[in-house]
């Protein structure tokens, strides 16, 4: 008999898909990039989100500031299955943000 062949969809905590993020700044579309993970912004295309490594429950790398035009380090976590806890840190982690994005699809 052929072997069966299952096909699994992304895991329910997989960061995957597109994601709005808050105060409307946009969307963006996290996606594979090699072993890692890459997000780009839905509207200008431009990467937000910068290698990111998988650790465990979470993710670590670096994340663009459109605005100020700076990278940071940064770590990203599921919080259930729509919601992503996206957290950006400067100056070695001395000053860190967060946001929690939520899945668009």
């Amino acid at each position: 008999t052929p072997a069966q062949i299952a096909v699994a969809p992304a895991p329910a905590n997989s960061p995957l898909g597109v994601w709005a993020t808050e105060e409307n700044k946009g969307n963006v579309r996290i996606e594979s990039c090699g072993d890692r993970l890459c997000g780009y912004a839905v509207k200008t295309g431009e990467k937000i989100l910068i290698n990111m490594k998988q650790q465990d429950s979470r993710w670590t790398g670096k994340i663009h500031d459109p605005d100020s035009g700076r990278n940071y380090d940064s770590t990203i976590a599921m919080k259930g299955a729509n919601a992503l806890k996206v957290q950006g840190c400067a100056f070695g982690g001395m000053f860190c943000g967060g946001q929690t994005w939520k899945r668009v699809s």
